[in-house]
Protein backbone atom coordinates (compact mmCIF):
# COMPACT_ATOMS: atom_id res chain seq x y z
CA UNK A 1 0.00 0.00 0.00
CA UNK A 2 2.70 2.38 -0.82
CA UNK A 3 0.22 4.62 -2.56
CA UNK A 4 -0.82 5.76 0.81
CA UNK A 5 3.00 6.95 1.27
CA UNK A 6 2.27 9.03 -1.59
CA UNK A 7 -1.20 10.49 -1.06
CA UNK A 8 0.11 11.60 2.55
CA UNK A 9 2.90 13.69 1.41
CA UNK A 10 0.45 15.36 -0.96
CA UNK A 11 -1.65 15.93 1.20
CA UNK A 12 0.79 17.64 3.63
CA UNK A 13 2.28 19.57 0.74
CA UNK A 14 5.53 17.97 0.75
CA UNK A 15 4.91 17.21 -2.52
CA UNK A 16 2.45 19.04 -5.31
CA UNK A 17 1.06 17.79 -7.95
CA UNK A 18 -0.01 20.61 -11.01
CA UNK A 19 -2.98 20.03 -13.49
CA UNK A 20 -0.70 17.73 -15.95
CA UNK A 21 -0.15 15.36 -12.76
CA UNK A 22 3.15 15.93 -12.53
CA UNK A 23 4.72 15.64 -9.28
CA UNK A 24 7.25 18.38 -7.98
CA UNK A 25 9.04 18.88 -3.97
CA UNK A 26 8.43 21.90 -2.06
CA UNK A 27 11.48 22.41 -0.30
CA UNK A 28 10.00 25.05 2.16
CA UNK A 29 7.89 22.33 3.05
CA UNK A 30 10.65 19.67 3.61
CA UNK A 31 12.63 22.23 5.05
CA UNK A 32 9.91 22.66 7.80
CA UNK A 33 9.46 18.77 8.53
CA UNK A 34 13.23 18.77 8.82
CA UNK A 35 13.75 21.70 11.29
CA UNK A 36 10.69 19.64 13.45
CA UNK A 37 12.56 16.11 13.07
CA UNK A 38 15.33 18.18 14.58
CA UNK A 39 14.22 19.48 17.82
CA UNK A 40 11.21 17.22 18.75
CA UNK A 41 13.01 15.10 20.68
CA UNK A 42 15.88 17.17 22.26
CA UNK A 43 13.27 16.93 25.73
CA UNK A 44 13.99 13.58 26.17
CA UNK A 45 17.42 14.90 27.41
CA UNK A 46 15.76 15.27 31.22
CA UNK A 47 18.83 17.98 31.86
CA UNK A 48 16.65 20.46 29.02
CA UNK A 49 13.52 20.17 30.56
CA UNK A 50 11.87 23.38 31.50
CA UNK A 51 10.31 24.73 34.55
CA UNK A 52 7.05 26.36 34.23
CA UNK A 53 7.26 30.46 34.82
CA UNK A 54 5.14 32.11 37.16
CA UNK A 55 4.54 34.25 34.56
CA UNK A 56 3.09 31.32 32.51
CA UNK A 57 0.88 30.37 35.36
CA UNK A 58 -0.62 26.51 34.36
CA UNK A 59 0.04 24.98 31.38
CA UNK A 60 -0.99 21.73 29.95
CA UNK A 61 -1.32 20.61 33.88
CA UNK A 62 1.74 21.72 34.98
CA UNK A 63 1.78 24.81 37.21
CA UNK A 64 4.22 27.36 38.30
CA UNK A 65 7.55 25.62 39.33
CA UNK A 66 6.39 21.84 37.73
CA UNK A 67 9.54 20.60 35.44
CA UNK A 68 7.24 19.94 32.72
CA UNK A 69 8.36 16.04 31.78
CA UNK A 70 6.39 15.08 28.98
CA UNK A 71 8.83 16.10 26.46
CA UNK A 72 6.12 16.67 23.65
CA UNK A 73 4.50 19.40 26.30
CA UNK A 74 8.26 20.92 27.30
CA UNK A 75 8.90 21.49 23.36
CA UNK A 76 5.57 22.98 23.08
CA UNK A 77 6.22 25.41 26.20
CA UNK A 78 9.58 26.64 24.59
CA UNK A 79 8.01 26.95 21.19
CA UNK A 80 5.40 29.20 22.83
CA UNK A 81 7.59 31.40 25.23
CA UNK A 82 11.47 30.99 23.82
CA UNK A 83 11.08 30.14 20.90
CA UNK A 84 14.59 32.07 20.22
CA UNK A 85 16.13 28.74 21.56
CA UNK A 86 15.58 26.54 18.82
CA UNK A 87 17.13 27.92 15.58
CA UNK A 88 16.37 25.51 13.40
CA UNK A 89 12.17 26.33 14.58
CA UNK A 90 13.23 30.20 14.86
CA UNK A 91 14.33 30.27 11.34
CA UNK A 92 10.81 29.35 9.30
CA UNK A 93 8.57 31.57 7.79
CA UNK A 94 5.91 32.46 10.20
CA UNK A 95 3.32 30.33 8.07
CA UNK A 96 5.26 27.22 8.83
CA UNK A 97 5.81 28.12 12.55
CA UNK A 98 2.24 28.11 12.75
CA UNK A 99 2.32 24.76 11.15
CA UNK A 100 4.61 23.39 13.51
CA UNK A 101 3.09 24.45 16.69
CA UNK A 102 -0.23 23.44 15.51
CA UNK A 103 1.03 19.70 15.40
CA UNK A 104 3.50 19.88 18.57
CA UNK A 105 1.62 22.47 20.87
CA UNK A 106 -2.20 23.00 19.60
CA UNK A 107 -2.78 19.34 18.84
CA UNK A 108 -1.45 17.53 21.70
CA UNK A 109 -2.15 14.43 19.96
CA UNK A 110 0.31 11.36 19.95
CA UNK A 111 -0.20 8.60 17.55
CA UNK A 112 1.61 6.13 18.78
CA UNK A 113 -0.27 6.47 22.18
CA UNK A 114 -3.00 5.10 19.23
CA UNK A 115 -1.50 2.43 17.29
CA UNK A 116 0.07 1.38 20.10
CA UNK A 117 -2.96 0.80 22.77
CA UNK A 118 -1.20 2.64 25.39
CA UNK A 119 -3.42 5.57 26.41
CA UNK A 120 -7.24 5.63 27.81
CA UNK A 121 -9.41 7.77 25.38
CA UNK A 122 -9.73 10.71 27.17
CA UNK A 123 -5.48 10.74 27.32
CA UNK A 124 -5.25 10.25 23.84
CA UNK A 125 -8.26 12.32 21.74
CA UNK A 126 -10.08 15.10 24.40
CA UNK A 127 -7.30 17.91 23.07
CA UNK A 128 -7.59 16.84 19.65
CA UNK A 129 -11.29 16.43 19.28
CA UNK A 130 -11.86 19.46 20.58
CA UNK A 131 -9.06 21.40 18.38
CA UNK A 132 -11.51 19.89 15.50
CA UNK A 133 -14.91 21.17 16.41
CA UNK A 134 -13.65 24.41 16.21
CA UNK A 135 -13.96 23.92 12.75
CA UNK A 136 -10.70 26.18 11.96
CA UNK A 137 -8.50 22.59 11.30
CA UNK A 138 -6.21 23.08 8.06
CA UNK A 139 -6.27 19.27 6.70
CA UNK A 140 -2.89 19.78 5.45
CA UNK A 141 -1.64 20.50 9.05
CA UNK A 142 -3.03 17.21 10.15
CA UNK A 143 -1.34 15.48 7.55
CA UNK A 144 1.65 17.22 8.25
CA UNK A 145 1.49 15.46 11.27
CA UNK A 146 1.43 11.69 10.19
CA UNK A 147 4.24 12.55 7.68
CA UNK A 148 6.44 13.88 11.29
CA UNK A 149 4.96 10.60 12.74
CA UNK A 150 6.27 8.51 10.26
CA UNK A 151 9.40 10.05 9.71
CA UNK A 152 9.77 10.17 13.69
CA UNK A 153 9.40 6.07 13.57
CA UNK A 154 11.71 5.81 10.85
CA UNK A 155 14.23 7.66 12.37
CA UNK A 156 14.40 5.74 15.53
CA UNK A 157 17.02 4.15 13.57
CA UNK A 158 20.44 5.70 13.00
CA UNK A 159 20.66 6.85 9.12
CA UNK A 160 18.34 7.70 6.17
CA UNK A 161 18.93 4.55 4.66
CA UNK A 162 18.28 2.22 7.84
CA UNK A 163 15.02 4.29 8.43
CA UNK A 164 14.13 3.40 5.03
CA UNK A 165 14.85 -0.17 5.32
CA UNK A 166 13.05 0.02 9.13
CA UNK A 167 9.83 0.15 6.86
CA UNK A 168 10.83 -2.14 3.89
CA UNK A 169 12.35 -5.19 5.90
CA UNK A 170 12.00 -5.03 9.47
CA UNK A 171 8.03 -4.22 9.63
CA UNK A 172 5.98 -7.00 8.77
CA UNK A 173 3.53 -6.02 6.59
CA UNK A 174 0.25 -6.43 8.41
CA UNK A 175 1.79 -4.39 11.22
CA UNK A 176 3.09 -1.66 8.43
CA UNK A 177 -0.55 -2.17 6.89
CA UNK A 178 -2.54 -1.49 9.82
CA UNK A 179 -0.81 1.81 11.20
CA UNK A 180 -1.19 3.51 7.79
CA UNK A 181 -5.38 2.44 8.11
CA UNK A 182 -4.89 3.62 11.62
CA UNK A 183 -4.53 7.39 9.99
CA UNK A 184 -8.52 7.05 9.03
CA UNK A 185 -9.39 6.51 12.32
CA UNK A 186 -8.65 9.37 13.49
CA UNK A 187 -10.66 11.22 11.46
CA UNK A 188 -13.76 9.55 12.89
CA UNK A 189 -13.47 11.37 16.00
CA UNK A 190 -15.32 14.83 14.24
CA UNK A 191 -18.70 12.41 14.84
CA UNK A 192 -17.99 10.16 17.46
CA UNK A 193 -17.12 9.68 20.94
CA UNK A 194 -13.11 9.42 22.04
CA UNK A 195 -14.22 6.18 23.98
CA UNK A 196 -16.24 5.02 20.65
CA UNK A 197 -13.10 5.97 18.43
CA UNK A 198 -11.09 4.18 20.87
CA UNK A 199 -12.94 0.95 21.06
CA UNK A 200 -13.68 0.75 17.16
CA UNK A 201 -9.81 0.85 16.29
CA UNK A 202 -9.22 -1.71 19.14
CA UNK A 203 -12.08 -4.41 17.45
CA UNK A 204 -10.06 -3.92 14.38
CA UNK A 205 -7.04 -4.42 15.04
CA UNK A 206 -8.26 -7.57 17.07
CA UNK A 207 -9.72 -8.41 13.72
CA UNK A 208 -6.48 -8.37 12.25
CA UNK A 209 -5.64 -11.38 15.04
CA UNK A 210 -8.85 -13.41 14.91
CA UNK A 211 -12.15 -14.04 13.63
CA UNK A 212 -13.34 -14.58 17.25
CA UNK A 213 -14.54 -10.93 18.76
CA UNK A 214 -13.57 -10.69 22.17
CA UNK A 215 -16.34 -10.42 25.17
CA UNK A 216 -15.65 -10.53 28.72
CA UNK A 217 -14.62 -8.40 31.15
CA UNK A 218 -11.07 -8.90 30.58
CA UNK A 219 -11.59 -7.70 26.40
CA UNK A 220 -10.75 -4.18 26.59
CA UNK A 221 -7.36 -5.39 28.63
CA UNK A 222 -6.40 -8.16 26.27
CA UNK A 223 -7.30 -5.83 23.04
CA UNK A 224 -4.95 -3.18 24.29
CA UNK A 225 -2.34 -5.75 25.41
CA UNK A 226 -2.45 -6.91 21.45
CA UNK A 227 -1.78 -3.58 19.95
CA UNK A 228 1.01 -2.91 22.75
CA UNK A 229 2.96 -6.22 22.35
CA UNK A 230 3.12 -5.91 18.40
CA UNK A 231 5.02 -9.29 17.62
CA UNK A 232 5.04 -10.31 21.23
CA UNK A 233 1.14 -10.56 21.23
CA UNK A 234 0.93 -14.19 21.38
CA UNK A 235 2.81 -14.86 24.23
CA UNK A 236 1.29 -12.15 26.36
CA UNK A 237 -1.93 -12.89 25.40
CA UNK A 238 -1.31 -16.25 26.58
CA UNK A 239 0.78 -15.49 29.76
CA UNK A 240 -2.28 -13.08 30.90
CA UNK A 241 -4.97 -16.27 31.05
CA UNK A 242 -2.12 -17.82 33.50
CA UNK A 243 -2.19 -14.65 35.75
CA UNK A 244 -3.64 -15.13 39.83
CA UNK A 245 -7.08 -13.56 39.49
CA UNK A 246 -6.51 -10.56 41.39
CA UNK A 247 -3.65 -9.44 38.97
CA UNK A 248 -5.86 -10.41 35.65
CA UNK A 249 -9.10 -8.48 37.23
CA UNK A 250 -6.46 -5.31 38.12
CA UNK A 251 -5.52 -5.23 34.45
CA UNK A 252 -8.83 -5.82 33.41
CA UNK A 253 -10.27 -2.90 35.16
CA UNK A 254 -7.79 -0.18 35.06
CA UNK A 255 -7.08 -0.46 31.39
CA UNK A 256 -10.88 0.07 30.47
CA UNK A 257 -10.50 3.31 32.38
CA UNK A 258 -11.46 6.09 29.84
CA UNK A 259 -10.68 9.36 31.34
CA UNK A 260 -13.79 10.71 29.77
CA UNK A 261 -16.44 11.82 32.10
CA UNK A 262 -19.52 9.78 31.03
CA UNK A 263 -18.12 7.52 28.50
CA UNK A 264 -17.46 3.86 29.21
CA UNK A 265 -16.45 1.35 26.56
CA UNK A 266 -19.21 -1.56 25.91
CA UNK A 267 -20.80 -3.22 28.72
CA UNK A 268 -20.12 -6.65 27.23
CA UNK A 269 -16.13 -5.76 27.09
CA UNK A 270 -15.36 -4.49 30.54
CA UNK A 271 -16.29 -5.05 34.28
CA UNK A 272 -19.32 -4.80 35.68
CA UNK A 273 -19.99 -3.12 39.01
CA UNK A 274 -16.16 -2.30 39.07
CA UNK A 275 -15.82 1.22 41.04
CA UNK A 276 -13.25 2.46 38.86
CA UNK A 277 -15.81 2.55 36.02
CA UNK A 278 -17.19 5.53 37.39
CA UNK A 279 -13.90 7.15 38.89
CA UNK A 280 -11.02 8.88 37.77
CA UNK A 281 -8.02 9.57 37.32
CA UNK A 282 -7.21 6.75 34.70
CA UNK A 283 -3.72 6.06 34.77
CA UNK A 284 -1.19 6.15 31.50
CA UNK A 285 1.90 3.68 31.64
CA UNK A 286 4.26 5.37 29.33
CA UNK A 287 6.29 3.37 27.80
CA UNK A 288 4.07 0.03 28.33
CA UNK A 289 4.34 -0.46 24.87
CA UNK A 290 8.31 -0.72 24.75
CA UNK A 291 7.79 -2.93 28.25
CA UNK A 292 5.93 -5.73 26.52
CA UNK A 293 7.40 -5.36 23.44
CA UNK A 294 11.27 -5.69 25.00
CA UNK A 295 10.51 -9.10 26.29
CA UNK A 296 13.31 -11.03 25.32
CA UNK A 297 13.72 -14.13 27.15
CA UNK A 298 11.83 -13.12 30.01
CA UNK A 299 8.61 -15.30 31.39
CA UNK A 300 6.04 -12.89 30.07
CA UNK A 301 4.19 -13.88 33.18
CA UNK A 302 6.02 -11.72 35.26
CA UNK A 303 6.58 -8.74 32.81
CA UNK A 304 2.59 -8.92 33.15
CA UNK A 305 2.89 -9.25 36.74
CA UNK A 306 5.28 -6.34 37.18
CA UNK A 307 3.17 -4.32 34.92
CA UNK A 308 -0.09 -5.09 37.13
CA UNK A 309 2.24 -3.74 39.96
CA UNK A 310 3.12 -0.86 38.23
CA UNK A 311 -0.75 -0.26 38.00
CA UNK A 312 -1.21 -1.21 41.46
CA UNK A 313 1.50 1.04 43.27
CA UNK A 314 0.21 4.16 41.07
CA UNK A 315 -2.91 3.51 42.56
CA UNK A 316 -1.89 4.41 46.11
CA UNK A 317 -0.46 7.35 45.06
CA UNK A 318 -3.31 8.34 43.01
CA UNK A 319 -6.75 6.94 44.72
CA UNK A 320 -9.85 6.22 42.67
CA UNK A 321 -12.33 9.02 43.26
CA UNK A 322 -15.84 10.22 41.83
CA UNK A 323 -14.49 13.28 41.51
CA UNK A 324 -11.77 13.10 39.22
CA UNK A 325 -13.30 11.22 36.87
CA UNK A 326 -12.71 12.23 33.20
CA UNK A 327 -8.98 12.96 34.59
CA UNK A 328 -5.87 10.84 34.15
CA UNK A 329 -2.03 10.91 35.78
CA UNK A 330 0.96 9.96 33.26
CA UNK A 331 3.35 6.91 34.96
CA UNK A 332 6.52 7.51 33.40
CA UNK A 333 8.40 3.91 33.51
CA UNK A 334 11.74 5.20 30.77
CA UNK A 335 14.11 3.84 33.41
CA UNK A 336 12.94 -0.05 33.10
CA UNK A 337 11.64 -0.37 29.72
CA UNK A 338 14.38 -2.10 28.09
CA UNK A 339 15.72 -3.99 31.27
CA UNK A 340 15.06 -7.83 31.85
CA UNK A 341 12.97 -8.75 34.92
CA UNK A 342 16.14 -10.32 36.24
CA UNK A 343 17.90 -6.90 35.77
CA UNK A 344 15.20 -4.91 37.65
CA UNK A 345 15.25 -7.29 40.36
CA UNK A 346 19.04 -6.98 40.81
CA UNK A 347 18.99 -3.53 41.35
CA UNK A 348 17.75 -4.40 45.28
CA UNK A 349 21.43 -6.41 45.95
CA UNK A 350 22.73 -2.73 44.99
CA UNK A 351 21.34 -0.49 48.38
CA UNK A 352 17.94 0.80 46.46
CA UNK A 353 15.05 -0.26 44.88
CA UNK A 354 12.45 0.45 42.57
CA UNK A 355 9.54 2.88 42.98
CA UNK A 356 6.73 4.59 41.61
CA UNK A 357 7.69 8.79 42.46
CA UNK A 358 4.97 11.18 42.47
CA UNK A 359 6.71 14.28 40.78
CA UNK A 360 3.58 16.34 41.13
CA UNK A 361 -0.42 16.29 40.58
CA UNK A 362 -0.31 14.55 37.05
CA UNK A 363 2.85 12.67 36.83
CA UNK A 364 5.18 9.99 38.44
CA UNK A 365 8.26 8.13 37.41
CA UNK A 366 9.60 4.56 37.82
CA UNK A 367 13.11 5.42 39.40
CA UNK A 368 15.22 4.12 41.91
CA UNK A 369 14.97 5.37 45.80
CA UNK A 370 17.07 4.16 48.68
CA UNK A 371 16.17 0.83 49.67
CA UNK A 372 14.74 2.34 53.23
CA UNK A 373 12.14 3.94 51.59
CA UNK A 374 10.15 0.76 52.45
CA UNK A 375 6.83 2.48 53.14
CA UNK A 376 4.22 3.74 51.31
CA UNK A 377 3.82 7.22 50.74
CA UNK A 378 6.87 8.00 52.48
CA UNK A 379 8.41 11.47 51.33
CA UNK A 380 11.82 11.69 49.58
CA UNK A 381 12.92 15.32 48.36
CA UNK A 382 9.18 16.43 48.53
CA UNK A 383 8.24 13.83 46.47
CA UNK A 384 5.43 11.01 47.25
CA UNK A 385 7.31 7.35 46.86
CA UNK A 386 5.33 3.79 46.76
CA UNK A 387 7.53 1.23 46.43
CA UNK A 388 7.29 -1.83 43.67
CA UNK A 389 7.41 -5.39 45.01
CA UNK A 390 9.37 -7.39 42.28
CA UNK A 391 8.37 -10.87 42.52
CA UNK A 392 10.92 -13.50 41.61
CA UNK A 393 9.13 -16.10 40.09
CA UNK A 394 4.96 -16.31 38.84
CA UNK A 395 2.50 -18.17 41.72
CA UNK A 396 -0.92 -18.78 42.34
CA UNK A 397 -1.32 -18.73 38.46
CA UNK A 398 -5.04 -19.30 37.98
Amino acid sequence: QWEQFDQLLLDAGLLVKDASGAVTLSSKRVATVLALTAVHDIMKVKALLPTVAAAHGNYHGYVTGDTIGDHDHALSYVMDHFPELLPSFNGLDPEEQRSVQFTQCELCFNHGWLVQAEAPPGALFRKFKNVMSTGEVNSQDVAFYFVHWLTDLAGAEPTPLGGCEKFVIKFPLPVLNSFLRSFATVGRIATETETQVMEGYLLSRWAEHTAEPPTGPAAIAKMRLLCMAQLNAAPILEAFDRLSADDAELLSAEMAMTACEGQTYSPDLIPQGSRLMASGPALLIYYGPAFLQRLGSDNPVLRLRLLAQIYRVSRRLWPASPEHVGTYATIRIDAIQSLSVDDIRDVASGGSRWAVVRKNRNEAFVDRVPAECSQSGIAVQSCDVAPLEISAEPEAER
